[in-house]
């Protein structure tokens, strides 16, 4: 009976943790979902959704990329070494993301039309570092 315990605690374990991996695919097609929802943000000229989309790629971002042994473990085991790139990438767009929610703010007191086209810079470096991210490690530069 113990055994039989043991086996189905095993095995439950397994799967459960199996379940929970981190799936890059699935994270990147999240990732390009929030960034559609940022502009649509921009498009719309909704502040406040545009403010909640940016908070919540923000957060999936820096948990997908900043963290190096994290995301290396996401990639064959020929690419890891290119998981500094990501970090780069989360560095980036971290950066970005504080120009939009400055730009949001109105942190410097600044006209609409200047804070709307930082802010969209700001939107178009972040896509620049996904495809940068994207051309180095997917691909054999």
């Amino acid at each position: 009976m113990k055994k039989i315990f043991y086996i189905g605690l095993l095995a439950f374990l397994f799967l459960s943790s199996s379940s929970f991996a981190y799936d890059l695919k699935s994270n990147m097609d999240q990732l390009n979902s929030e960034l559609r929802d940022i502009q649509l943000g921009f498009i719309m000229s909704n502040k406040e959704s545009l403010k909640d989309s940016v908070d919540k790629f923000a957060q999936h971002a820096q948990e997908l990329l900043g963290n190096k042994k994290k995301f290396a473990q996401m990639l064959p085991k020929d690419k890891q070494y290119k998981a500094n790139e990501a970090v780069m990438s989360a560095q980036i767009i971290s950066h970005n993301v504080q120009i939009i929610l400055d730009a949001i703010s109105n942190k410097y007191n600044q006209s609409g039309k200047i804070r709307r086209e930082e802010s969209q810079r700001a939107y178009t470096y972040i896509e620049h570092a996904c495809f940068r991210c994207h051309n180095i490690v997917r691909d054999n530069y």
